[in-house]
């Protein structure tokens, strides 16, 4: 096996999870950006975090609230989610409505959720590293609901045709649609 040296675009090697819609609003206005630097960081309770800029216009929602939404999108939603990646919330511009994404009312937060998502968590903040130009954002999540015909007996299902996305950089995305069992 011959291997070259990789001297920029590192993330592309290790994309930690597939790409999700990041929600949250205080009431008058809201927003929702993608973030393909989000992880799992806790079983017991459940937690999450994910990274984001501090410039983000949605992220001034998140500090101010501490509460968000992460919303898993279909591979069908890839111009969605691209949209939502390049287009600013600060434009005034509403993302929910703009790239046809539908409203969710949250159970146990404020913030809006992504209808057309196939899964919705809703978090609490628990933590925000300062990490300069960004941040990392540690939360809780304290509600969860997922299509019924991708999430089954706890586990994600590949069979009805879900296809998760992950980002590869610039406008390039791969899918995850099956699940392979080792020995």
């Amino acid at each position: 096996m011959t291997k070259v040296k990789v001297e920029s675009n590192i993330y592309s090697l290790l994309n930690p999870g597939s790409v999700v819609l990041v929600s949250a609003g205080d009431g008058e206005r809201e927003g929702v950006f993608a973030v393909s630097w989000n992880m799992p960081v806790r079983k017991d309770p459940p937690m999450v975090a994910f990274e984001s800029s501090q410039g983000h216009f949605t992220y001034q929602f998140v500090r101010k609230t501490g509460e968000f939404g992460i919303n898993i999108p279909e591979a069908k939603m890839v111009n969605q989610v691209l949209g939502c990646g390049k287009v600013s919330g600060k434009t005034g511009v509403d993302k929910f409505a703009k790239f046809e994404l539908g409203r969710r009312q949250a159970e146990k937060i404020k913030a809006p959720l992504v209808e057309t998502a196939f899964a919705n968590l809703e978090c609490r903040v628990s933590q925000i590293v300062d990490m300069g130009a960004s941040a990392l954002v540690i939360g809780q999540v304290v509600a969860a609901v997922a299509d019924d015909q991708h999430f089954q007996n706890g586990q994600l299902v590949f069979d009805n045709g879900l296809e998760l996305l992950h980002h590869l950089g610039g406008n390039r995305f791969c899918v995850s649609d099956r699940v392979i069992i080792g020995e």
